[in-house]
């Protein structure tokens, strides 16, 4: 796991998630939280990801399966902050994350 060091962005750094199922009248993305530490923000946007696959990982077959899950249906996390800093990649991590549940 990298760590980053939050003393060189003065900044905070709010997670927010887009969700396809909020009604038509809300606006898609939720702010979820705010911190002074990119680590808390990461950790915060994998667990976003993980409680989804926990909650679904009975119903599926296959990691390819429950990536597909994840995109129909998941909420998809980002950190915004440091000039959309890039230092969670979504796909990346839903990727390994399905592989270590569900290994073919």
């Amino acid at each position: 796991m990298t760590n980053y060091s939050s003393s060189n962005y003065p900044q905070k750094f709010s997670v927010d998630v887009f969700s396809e199922r909020r009604p038509l009248s809300e606006d898609p993305w939720l702010r979820i939280g705010e911190f002074d530490d990119l680590n808390q923000a990461i950790n915060t946007c994998k667990k976003v990801v993980d409680d989804f696959l926990n909650s679904r990982v009975s119903s599926v077959k296959s990691a390819d399966q429950l990536i597909a899950d994840f995109l129909y249906h998941g909420d998809m996390p980002a950190i915004k902050g440091a000039e959309n800093l890039n230092s969670f990649y979504i796909y990346e991590y839903l990727a390994q994350r399905c592989r270590e549940i569900l290994p073919t």
